[in-house]
């Protein structure tokens, strides 16, 4: 259950088969049934025969998904949490368990995974310019459909009173415990921060 960080093997290898070995392990580190990490792996051997998905071709999928707004620097980000190896491509297992957990993890780990995406540097703590970069991506993402109130209307506004509320030691970086609380006790702010919320 969840991201065990399990060794992927054949999938590495870019096989066109899920093995045995492949879908427990998928089973374990993953939300998703067998069936359906057999219809997820086809799906995704169908966009990338190689084994690997570039981040030119991730975000184009994620275009089709956000149709509405540019969903580019968003996606970046997105692919940059899903490339755990830093490899500069996607492969089934990183897919698989990044989907996992943005479609089926607990709120907790939603936002631990939020974090690793705000936190572009790695540095363990999220500036306010690294903030304003995903906002920006989240109402670019959002487009036209972008309703906050006045104080909150340009990612600008939204970073700050982000900072005002998350940043409890006023040391001008958020850390994740920070940031997973402070979501926590603001639902406003979780549902502003879920770009799924803007679809």
């Amino acid at each position: 259950m969840g991201n065990k960080g399990t060794k992927p093997n054949a999938l590495k290898k870019g096989k066109s088969k899920l093995t045995a070995e492949d879908i427990q392990e998928l089973r374990l580190s993953t939300e998703f049934t067998e069936d359906e990490l057999h219809t997820w792996h086809k799906a995704f051997r169908e966009k990338c025969p190689n084994g690997k998905m570039s981040e030119k071709k991730f975000a184009e999928i994620y275009k089709n998904h956000y149709s509405t707004g540019d969903a580019t620097i968003f996606a970046g980000h997105v692919f940059r949490t899903f490339d755990k190896n830093k490899d500069g491509t996607i492969d089934f297992h990183e897919f698989i368990q990044g989907l996992s957990i943005i479609s089926r993890g607990s709120t907790e780990q939603k936002l631990r995974w939020a974090f690793e995406m705000y936190d572009s540097d790695g540095s363990g703590a999220v500036s306010r310019a690294e903030m304003l970069e995903i906002v920006r991506g989240i109402f670019r993402l959002a487009g036209d459909r972008v309703n906050l109130p006045r104080d909150e209307n340009t990612p600008e506004k939204f970073t700050h009173k982000l900072f005002a509320k998350l940043d409890r030691d006023n040391d001008g970086t958020i850390t994740q415990n920070e940031f997973v609380r402070g979501v926590q006790c603001y639902p406003s702010l979780m549902r502003l921060l879920d770009p799924a919320g803007a679809k």
